[in-house]
């Protein structure tokens, strides 16, 4: 092609027709304007595919986490329901007493007990690589953007909810160590499971379930069903947020 467009020229040239010359010469030119423009334009949507293709693999990652997270949701979700029932369990035990009633608590919910440090722990790995990358603004004012700042907000008040509850309960545990009320609970347990328990150790187990930390926890405990509807709402928003990014990868 460059040969052809040479010899072109220099005939030209040798006519010596320089207004013909002049026109192939800016006919060239144009040529070779168009054939940048389009390179240019090839160049822009290899790009745009590049970074689509990227941006679609960070809301795919997000999505993998959203998934995992509730996997997760549910799974506290359960054990907050479980801890929950122990607990209204205990308030009424300790005002109805039984033998078969503190075989109860014991056999079947203290598994559940609120001393127990469980907490929510959500996966923001796709998440902060997404923001890190600078990829975040193509998705400005969009659904996506919307709902992902949605679903994390809520994810850090769930965090915090679970934390105040936690160290709450963190303090109520230390009181009982410290003043041995848990060590004293464990040898009486051990007796009403053997069907040898006396009253005497009835007597001692009901002043101990009694004991300021023992029902300040099972108090405190009682209404944390506000969580689980943080957690039901958190799993709406990861639905919605799924759709939405489905929408953009096309998956």
């Amino acid at each position: 092609m460059i040969k052809f467009f040479r010899k072109i020229r220099q005939r030209l040239l040798a006519e010596k027709n320089i207004s013909k010359y002049f026109i192939y010469a800016i006919g060239e030119i144009i040529l070779v304007v168009i054939g940048i423009l389009i390179a240019l334009y090839i160049n822009n949507l290899n790009t745009e595919r590049q970074d689509t293709d990227t941006l679609n693999g960070y809301l795919n990652n997000i999505t993998e986490n959203v998934k995992a997270d509730q996997i997760e949701i549910e799974n506290i979700a359960n054990f907050r329901d479980s801890s929950v029932i122990g607990s209204l369990y205990f308030m009424n035990m300790i005002e109805n007493q039984s033998n078969e009633k503190f075989r109860t608590y014991f056999s079947k919910y203290f598994k559940f007990n609120p001393w127990l440090d469980e907490s929510f722990q959500s996966n923001q790995s796709g998440f902060d690589a997404l923001k890190n990358s600078g990829y975040l603004n193509k998705i400005h004012q969009t659904k996506v953007e919307t709902l992902l700042y949605k679903y994390y907000s809520l994810v850090e008040k769930i965090r915090n909810e679970e934390q105040s509850l936690n160290n709450f309960m963190e303090e109520m545990e230390y009181d009982m160590y410290k003043n041995n009320v848990v060590q004293k609970t464990k040898p009486i347990v051990r007796k009403i499971f053997q069907n040898i328990e006396s009253q005497d150790d009835m007597d001692e187990l009901q002043k101990i379930l009694n004991y300021p930390a023992f029902v300040g926890s099972h108090s405190r405990n009682a209404g944390t069903s506000y969580l689980n509807d943080l957690y039901e709402q958190l799993h709406e928003i990861a639905n919605k947020l799924q759709i939405e990014i489905k929408k953009i990868t096309h998956d």
